[in-house]
C-alpha cells in the first residue's frame, strides 16, 4: 500500500519537474525572441542624418582649423639634439576642400603649463577632401631644454573647392 503511494508520489513529482522543465523552456524561448526584437528594432528606429548635397555643401565657408584634424604630432630632435624635427599625420575631414599652405604653431610648454616658445611656420603640402596624409619630417627651430611639454596647433590654411 505504502509502495503504491510513493509511486503515486514520485510520478507526480516527476510530472512537475517536466511541466517546470517546459515552461522554462518556453520562458528562455521568449526571453531570446524579445532580445531579438528589440535589438532589431533599436535600430531601425534611430533616424538618420539627412544627407547634404555637395552643393549644400559648397555654400559654406571653409574652416581649416575645424576641417582639418592632427591625427598625429612627435616632437623629437634632429640627430645633432639641438632643433626640433616634428612627424605629423593629419587628416581633412571636409568633404569639399582641399586646403594647403597649413599654418601651424609649435608651442613650448614649461612645468607650469604656460608657454616658453613657440614657432610659427607653413607647411607647403596640401590635402584633399576626406584624405589622410602623412606630411615628411621637418625641422622648426632650436630645442629649449626648459620645455616640459609641447602642442602643435593648426592655425590656418589656403582652401580650394573640389
Amino acid at each position: 500500500m505504502f509502495e503504491e503511494l510513493e509511486k503515486e508520489e514520485r510520478g507526480e513529482k516527476e510530472e512537475r519537474n517536466k511541466l517546470f522543465q517546459i515552461t522554462a523552456y518556453i520562458v528562455g524561448a521568449l526571453i531570446v525572441v524579445g532580445a531579438i526584437v528589440y535589438l532589431t528594432s533599436r535600430g531601425h528606429s534611430k533616424s538618420t542624418p539627412p544627407v547634404q548635397s555637395v552643393a549644400a555643401a559648397r555654400q559654406t565657408a571653409p574652416d581649416p582649423v575645424k576641417d582639418l584634424k592632427i591625427v598625429r604630432a612627435v616632437m623629437g630632435k634632429d640627430p645633432t639634439g639641438i632643433r626640433v624635427m616634428w612627424s605629423v599625420q593629419l587628416r581633412n575631414k571636409s568633404a569639399v576642400y582641399t586646403y594647403s599652405n597649413i599654418q601651424y604653431e609649435a608651442r613650448f610648454l614649461g612645468p607650469d603649463g604656460r608657454t616658453i616658445a613657440a614657432n610659427r611656420d607653413t607647411i607647403k603640402d596640401s590635402i584633399g577632401p576626406g584624405e589622410e596624409k602623412k606630411i615628411p619630417a621637418f625641422i622648426d627651430g632650436i630645442y629649449d631644454a626648459n620645455a616640459s611639454n609641447y602642442e602643435f596647433v593648426l592655425i590656418g590654411a589656403t582652401s580650394a573647392a573640389q
